[in-house]
């Protein structure tokens, strides 16, 4: 293993912000996921990383409430949010979402794709015009704001996303694959832009195909596998361990 850097931040004296307690679930007779428990603290960012089918995205999908758990809990600074929907775990518990795949208006222009948002979620017309303003500026977006979301390169288009996230003010973010199809510079724009937000006070779930992206800004770090967790800690704790390396880093890391 070559000789790297983490970054961690230490949160021993911090109360979860949000938890997950024996999550479990079965989709056509499969069970997807087993006893699944994990935290996460305010303005932590945590990795959740495993093998193709490990249960990555149908955890993302329980804890946005697209899909309901057979068993468990999941709470929001200790409130149970198992029975609300989408919506009312976004509004009220301000639960932002970064899908993998584009999910941008390409139709519209990258100005109007953050004022369709807004007008949904602000009613007060100036302060929805000064949050555009601020995230396009934010973003380094005000050179593209005209241009058509489909014609955005690859960097553009993440960034997009990534702030009309924003325009909720999510105290929760979670990101599905935000380091793919773009080139290595614009990876390191998005670490960045996610330690900087953690700045902000925003806790991060992320997950993604390139672990040592994820590795390298995560304070804490879970291993998932055929539906449990096999391994957490710290970055530099986890590609030590030798179930994680088993199973999902390898020999060669």
């Amino acid at each position: 293993m070559r000789n790297k850097k983490f970054r961690i931040i230490s949160f021993k004296n911090s109360k979860p912000i949000l938890k997950a307690k024996n999550i479990s679930k079965n989709i056509d007779d499969r069970q997807i996921l087993k006893n699944l428990n994990f935290s996460i603290n305010p303005s932590e960012i945590v990795g959740l990383l495993g093998p193709n089918g490990a249960g990555k995205s149908v955890t993302f999908k329980i804890l946005l409430g697209i899909m309901k758990a057979d068993k468990g809990e999941i709470s929001i600074s200790e409130t149970p949010i198992n029975n609300l929907p989408v919506h009312e775990r976004a509004s009220k518990f301000k639960i932002g979402y970064i899908p993998q795949n584009e999910s941008i208006f390409s139709g519209l222009s990258c100005e109007q794709n953050l004022n369709a948002i807004a007008e949904i979620l602000i009613k007060n017309r100036e302060e929805r015009q000064n949050i555009t303003e601020n995230l396009l500026t934010e973003f380094s977006l005000n050179d593209v704001r005209k241009v058509l979301a489909k014609n955005l390169s690859g960097g553009q288009k993440k960034k997009l996303v990534i702030a009309r996230s924003l325009i909720n003010k999510p105290k929760i973010l979670l990101m599905d694959e935000v380091f793919s199809a773009v080139d290595p510079i614009t990876i390191e724009v998005i670490k960045e832009i996610i330690i900087n937000l953690q700045k902000r006070g925003i806790s991060i779930l992320i997950t993604d195909h390139a672990f040592d992206n994820v590795l390298q800004i995560s304070d804490k770090v879970y291993i998932l596998a055929d539906g449990e967790i096999i391994s957490s800690g710290k970055p530099q704790e986890i590609v030590k361990d030798q179930q994680a390396r088993k199973i999902y880093f390898g020999d060669t890391y």
